[in-house]
């Protein structure tokens, strides 16, 4: 059988592929026990396609090879834990296009009393393992642990894996902390009677908010109505249910998640996630880790969006061609970063191990509980160090699988940056994911 076909193997073992030699096969040599015996001979025993066999010995002279002979199964990594709200947050709604949006369906304010529980942690999962054509075990990753801290009138309780408020008011909610806050409410729109609005908590507009004022929050900003050119700075996250007309001058800046209708000639700056329902043109918006506008239209077109590790839009550019640029920022020392947090993650559990092991031989001693004391706390202050270089290389780590998503049209006079690499759209595609492969942006099919 070696003269005639060749087998390879692809997908970590878990697949395996038979080509056909250019030697001619004489019909009376191929028999489906013949072949089975061999594949059997190269270790291939598990998910063998005896069905793909009996097509192969029947068909042999007509037969489209490569031929799937075998199939096992990829791990399934964990999931990774979360901390879950226990109050009602943002409702995921899927906007239509045509139809009008129910501000309070799209948006509601959380709020919490003295002891109520206002988040759990969901602990990360083990995952499935996967299985090799040989019959070996492929180990599935476990999902990476969330290190709990206590927020702003919060306590995180690590018994019961809830997170308690410890004073009633609004709540603020960040993907490893939450904070309580207290709010400061404006029935309408912003005027020369509410003035600027400078505060120390959430701040919650029942109406507009008119070009030349400023809000400045130390918590969420939500606005049910439209934001024109007007400046916002929050330490959390900005709701705006109506849209933002930013004319080119207005200014949006907050250290987690944008949310909004529509965003048109807007500077939006987001930590972490720009998320937009409808539309958004001719607009600059920045976020640190992703730009999504998916629900509704969906439609990216003209100005810059730049995100940390994704972009994904329903359409993205127009059927005029609007000038519009894409760009994922990633680190091109990447790798060396990543080799640079496992050494000191090897050196902080070396010094870890030493650190029990000193304990353990002074308690056993009857050692001075003082010095005991210290060793703990250095214990402790180590395992926390041990925690943040977890989660920074964890973020490291997803900078390299940056991705831009389109799941209708991607138009032509897009132009794509991911890091120093760039590429313009000079035709349509359809259902398309663009991403680096050997150094050059690809655009593959969805």
């Amino acid at each position: 059988m070696d003269q005639w076909f060749d087998i390879k193997r692809e997908q970590k073992d878990t697949r395996a592929l038979l080509f056909k030699k250019e030697a001619a096969i004489p019909a009376d040599q191929i028999s489906f026990s013949g072949l089975a015996a061999w594949i059997g001979s190269k270790g291939i025993k598990h998910g063998v396609r005896k069905e793909v066999l009996n097509l192969i010995v029947e068909n042999l002279d007509t037969y489209s090879f490569p031929a799937e002979i075998a199939k096992g199964k990829l791990p399934i990594d964990g999931k990774p834990a979360q901390l879950i709200p226990a109050y009602e947050t943002e409702c995921d709604v899927k906007v239509e296009e045509s139809q009008k949006v129910d501000f309070k369906r799209l948006f509601t304010i959380p709020t919490v009393e003295f002891g109520e529980i206002v988040a759990r942690k969901q602990a990360a999962t083990d995952g499935i393992p996967g299985i090799t054509v040989f019959g070996e075990p492929l180990p599935a990753k476990k999902g990476k642990d969330l290190h709990i801290k206590n927020g702003e009138n919060t306590v995180f309780n690590a018994e019961d894996l809830c997170v308690y408020a410890s004073k009633s008011g609004e709540v603020t909610h960040h993907k490893n902390v939450v904070h309580i806050y207290p709010v400061y409410r404006v029935q309408g729109d912003v005027s020369l009677k509410t003035g600027h609005i400078d505060f120390v908590g959430n701040v919650h507009i029942k109406g507009d908010v008119p070009s030349g004022f400023k809000i400045l929050a130390q918590g969420d900003v939500r606005i049910e109505g439209v934001v024109e050119a007007a400046e916002i700075i929050s330490q959390g996250n900005v709701v705006i249910g109506g849209g933002v007309l930013g004319q080119g001058k207005g200014l949006i800046r907050c250290a987690g998640n944008f949310t909004s209708l529509y965003i048109s000639q807007g500077t939006i700056y987001a930590g972490e996630n720009i998320e937009v329902a409808q539309t958004i043109m001719h607009s600059h918006c920045e976020a640190g880790q992703s730009v999504r506008c998916l629900n509704g239209k969906g439609n990216i077109s003209g100005g810059t969006c730049i995100a940390g590790s994704e972009i994904s839009a329903n359409e993205i550019g127009n059927e005029t061609y609007s000038k519009t640029l894409l760009y994922i920022k990633t680190n091109e020392n990447s790798g060396q970063i990543k080799v640079g947090y496992e050494q000191k993650m090897l050196d902080l559990e070396l010094n870890l191990k030493k650190l029990n092991q000193l304990k353990a031989v002074m308690e056993e001693k009857k050692m001075d509980k003082v010095t005991i004391d210290k060793i703990v706390n250095t214990i402790l202050q180590t395992n926390h160090q041990l925690t943040e270089l977890k989660e920074e290389k964890a973020a490291n780590d997803n900078s390299l699988h940056s991705m831009v998503t389109v799941k209708g049209i991607l138009h032509p006079n897009v132009e794509i940056g991911i890091g120093k690499y760039k590429r313009k759209v000079h035709s349509p595609f359809q259902s398309a994911k663009v991403f680096m492969e050997d150094k050059e942006i690809v655009i593959h099919s969805l």
